[in-house]
């Protein structure tokens, strides 16, 4: 189902959120919340979402995108992934900047130095755990959507707010 996705100045994107337990995973209300993730993301044309944007506050959130998002050049594919209690570790100290979004801040876009590449560790809905590296793209979205987790906005993040800047 569709949920309203939470704007900035609303006090619950600011709150740390809650690890999913072992007892949720595989259960009708993770696939539900999964559900509300994905038609709320993909109604917004987002690339991810994360549960705290919809008034969730629990340690999950999902990506996926594809190479012909009109808002990305060359991001390459990324099918349906479900981040559940993620762990980021950064590799080197390499930053690059982009120029983000974000669901919570619609119309706005601003630069964000992020960490270029990652080694991550999370569960699925299933509780498998997934373990890996990436230098690209997903890198940046897992960060993004971490901090949602966080109750860190990307604007938090910027170094200089006049890159802050309206889009059509």
């Amino acid at each position: 189902m569709i949920k309203p996705v939470l704007t900035m100045g609303n006090p619950l994107l600011f709150n740390k959120s809650e690890p999913i337990a072992a007892a949720e995973f595989g259960t009708v209300e993770l696939d539900n919340l999964i559900i509300d993730l994905y038609d709320t993301m993909c109604a917004t044309g987002g690339v991810g979402i994360a549960a705290p944007q919809i008034g969730v506050n629990k340690r999950i959130f999902i990506i996926e995108y594809k190479d012909d998002n009109p808002r990305y050049d060359e991001i390459g594919n990324r099918d349906l992934t479900v981040v559940i209690n993620p762990v980021v570790e950064f590799i080197g100290s390499e930053q690059t900047p982009f120029n983000e979004g974000c669901l919570s801040l619609p119309h706005l876009r601003g630069e964000v130095w992020r960490h270029k590449a990652i080694e991550y560790k999370y569960y699925d809905q299933y509780g498998n755990l997934h373990e890996g590296f990436d230098d690209g793209f997903f890198a940046r979205v897992m960060q993004h959507e971490l901090d949602h987790l966080d109750g860190i906005l990307y604007v938090m993040r910027m170094r200089d707010i006049k890159t802050l800047s309206y889009t059509s």
